[in-house]
């Protein structure tokens, strides 16, 4: 995962406090999980369960303060002579079916928490934000994406995609010298009308319509590369493109597929919509396809 993504994780992570904190906990462990292995609990008289991985026979408690504090920290797991701590509500009602225990907090854990969860009589753990984010590391990108919405910080899913597979173009281009410059097509209809059959054309161009919407994400990620690493990566795609038979929609699709193979999942329908969105950023560029006469 890109530096940046996995900052947007942090800081949204960090923001989520109370009830807040517990949905997105739901959210994590329903993707990673699944509904039959991972049980949220009502918000309300939880008796100390804030979610129960089943397959791990583990309740979850968690804790999300606006700010840390160690007196409150213990008080929620411990508790004071007025109030029953998280952990003893957990002994006396869940402890017999699920003997393991874990505390998540929207934090770094301090020494000091772990120290307290690890003197606790049973089989006790916490994580913080680094745990959290290792967690989400793992998740399949389409999962991953879910997460990233539900979060509201789905945009940079679309560049940690679109970025990866410009990586991967470069890494795999063995291109070096020419650089092909950037030219704007300026008749796309015209354009998608000289390149499909005329069966096809309203559905290409409600196609590129909407695709065509990630073309800024595409070209603010180039806008970080070396223009070496530019002209590598537009001669990879046109070298492959021209390698292929058929119509256009057929050489696209293909090459789409290609794409979607090597570089990522070929089930990843995000992906594919990806690795296509920087195809049609290519053809509106006119480095593949036929050109009209403006762009000639």
């Amino acid at each position: 995962m890109e530096l940046i993504l996995k900052n947007a994780f942090r800081t949204q992570i960090e923001n989520k406090q109370g009830f807040d904190f517990e949905d997105f906990i739901d959210e994590l462990f329903l993707l990673k999980y699944g509904a039959d292995k991972y049980l949220p609990i009502r918000k309300v008289r939880d008796n100390g369960n804030d979610g129960t991985i089943i397959s791990e026979r583990k309740v979850l408690a968690c804790y999300a303060p606006k700010k840390y504090s160690r007196k409150d920290f213990e008080d929620k797991v411990l508790g004071t002579k007025s109030k029953t701590g998280d952990f003893e509500k957990y002994k006396s009602e869940w402890k017999l079916n699920f003997p393991n225990w874990e505390m998540l907090v929207n934090h770094d854990v301090a020494p000091e928490q772990l120290t307290i969860i690890d003197n606790l009589d049973g089989n006790t753990s916490i994580k913080g934000v680094k745990q959290i984010l290792s967690i989400i590391e793992n998740l399949p990108r389409t999962k991953l994406r879910k997460l990233a919405k539900f979060l509201e910080i789905d945009s940079f899913i679309i560049q940690d995609y679109i970025r990866d597979i410009l990586n991967d173009l470069l890494t795999n281009s063995d291109l070096k010298e020419e650089i092909i410059l950037y030219r704007h097509a300026l008749y796309v209809p015209k354009k998608i009308g000289i390149n499909y059959n005329e069966e096809d054309v309203d559905g290409a161009l409600s196609e590129f319509l909407e695709i065509s919407q990630n073309f800024s994400f595409v070209e603010n990620i180039l806008a970080g590369y070396e223009d070496d690493e530019k002209g590598k990566i537009k001669f990879r795609v046109i070298e492959d493109f021209n390698k292929l038979s058929g119509s256009f929609k057929e050489k696209l699709n293909n090459l789409t597929n290609q794409y979607t193979e090597k570089y990522g999942n070929v089930s990843d329908d995000d992906y594919r919509f990806y690795v296509k969105t920087i195809l049609l950023y290519m053809f509106e560029q006119c480095l593949i396809g036929k050109k009209t006469e403006k762009e000639k």
